[in-house]
């Protein structure tokens, strides 16, 4: 970013080309000259001009917004016209020729500090080859009083993105994962992202806050969203769903191994409570130990073992109604041989037993 009339330079290394990283590095840039010209000149980017055109642009109308709360005009240059950017084409030849040969950095702060170093000293501080001057010295005495001073106004500089959270409490932002409470999973929520943080918004409120990662394809968790999940599911951490705790170390190791898989642990729950009530916990713990020595594990295998290795009957214990007094009631069974040969009826069951008429 340069003056065009002193040539004073400002310099800045980021990773991203993002419409937020472009403004905030805006604000740096107006910050470190204390002001704005009347009209700011920019090349073709797509953070500035959506579709160039010599006469009539379509500007970002994002970047439109920022420029009139700062209160400057913003003109594109001219496509084709190269001789219309050279202020700012030619000190981008002085970086890579001065600043940037031999030069080695352990990160982006470091390459910024040597970056913000040089340019306050030997590049701002040297006779322009163009104007003969001192860029820091002439914007110190001729051009710093005419620029615009900057409002006070807050602006509005962060990346954001819409998107939804997967079954595995994630969203997706720059090419990485972060984490939000399982709660929000399948919710549609807004990533708002500077240099330093990545924040998640459900509605007006911050659900989640991560140290923003520059890497690719990494996923960053937020421990107490793992935490939480074992604390409202506890199958997770490999404990016994409702039901199944008569199996003891078994059923837990059987749900450790199970949870692995990409089944439904919900489902494989309800199947095995199911056969817990219609053969009995010792036999549905003693099947899982079987189809375990076997390398398997599924409600399936554990079945087959109970009904056909086995050949067991199903006998569910009786249902409970809730009501001590009904559940307390008992029948005798009825005897149904007395079908099996009936007595032939010699008579009209209406009839009187002395067969008179009525």
């Amino acid at each position: 970013m340069a003056l065009c009339y002193s040539r004073r330079l400002y310099i800045e290394f980021v990773l991203s080309q993002s419409m937020g990283s472009f403004l905030r590095c805006m604000e740096r840039g107006l910050a470190f000259f204390g002001g704005s010209a009347e009209t700011e000149i920019y090349d073709n980017m797509k953070t500035v001009v959506l579709e160039p055109h010599p006469r009539h642009p379509v500007f970002n109308q994002r970047f439109l917004k920022y420029a009139s709360a700062r209160g400057f005009a913003v003109r594109a240059c001219t496509p084709g016209r190269g001789n219309e950017k050279g202020r700012v084409e030619r000190p981008i030849g002085f970086v890579r020729s001065r600043f940037w040969p031999g030069r080695r950095c352990t990160d982006l702060l470091d390459l910024n500090v040597q970056a913000a170093a040089w340019r306050d000293g030997p590049c701002n501080n040297r006779v322009h080859e163009a104007t003969g001057k001192v860029p820091a010295l002439v914007f110190e005495n001729e051009e710093k009083r005419l620029l615009k001073p900057l409002s006070p106004i807050s602006i509005e500089a962060d990346d954001l993105l819409p998107g939804g959270v997967t079954k595995l409490f994630r969203v997706g932002f720059d090419r990485n994962r972060y984490s939000v409470p399982s709660r929000l999973v399948a919710q549609s929520v807004l990533v708002r992202a500077d240099d330093e943080t990545v924040s998640v918004f459900l509605g007006p409120k911050e659900v989640a806050r991560h140290r923003r990662s520059w890497g690719i394809g990494e996923d960053i968790e937020d421990p107490s969203h793992r935490r939480a999940v074992i604390e409202e599911r506890p199958r997770a951490s490999g404990a016994l769903p409702l039901g199944l705790q008569g199996l003891g170390e078994t059923g837990s190791r059987y749900f450790q191994v199970f949870a692995a898989s990409n089944r439904s642990l919900a489902r494989e729950a309800q199947r095995l409570v199911l056969l817990v009530e219609l053969f009995g916990e010792s036999q549905c713990t003693s099947a899982i130990a079987e189809v375990m020595q076997t390398g398997h594990v599924g409600a399936e295998y554990i079945e087959y073992v109970l009904r056909h290795k086995r050949r067991l009957r199903p006998s569910p214990p009786p249902l409970l109604l809730g009501d001590p007094q009904l559940d307390l009631l008992s029948f005798r069974e009825p005897d149904l041989a007395v079908y099996d040969n009936p007595t032939p009826m010699t008579r009209d069951p209406g009839a009187p037993p002395d067969g008179s008429p009525e």
